[in-house]
C-alpha cells in the first residue's frame, strides 16, 4: 500500500497530512499547499509519499494526478473559505 499526501481544507485555509502528520503552517490557497507538501516531500527523500490525494467536496479523497509542467484542472481554484 502506497504512502498518501492529502492536501485538506481546513478552518484557516488549506494543510497537508503526511502519514497522519498535519503540517505546522496552513496555506491560503490549495496551489500553495500543494506547492509546500511537494516541498516537503522533496526534502524528506525518504520516498515515503507515492501518492498525493485532495478532498472532495463529499469528504472522499481524490488521487492527484501527476503534474507536468501543467496545473492540475481538477484543483479547486479558490481559497477557504469561501
Amino acid at each position: 500500500m502506497g504512502k498518501y499526501c492529502d492536501i485538506v481544507p481546513h478552518a484557516t485555509g488549506w494543510v497537508y497530512v503526511i502519514d497522519g502528520v498535519q503540517s505546522a503552517s496552513y496555506y491560503h490557497t490549495y496551489e500553495l499547499a500543494m506547492e509546500a507538501a511537494k516541498a516537503h516531500v522533496a526534502r524528506d527523500r525518504s520516498g515515503r509519499v507515492e501518492i498525493f490525494r485532495r478532498q472532495a467536496l463529499n469528504g472522499e479523497m481524490l488521487p492527484i494526478p501527476p503534474m507536468h509542467g501543467t496545473p492540475d484542472q481538477s484543483a479547486p481554484r479558490r481559497s477557504f473559505p469561501a
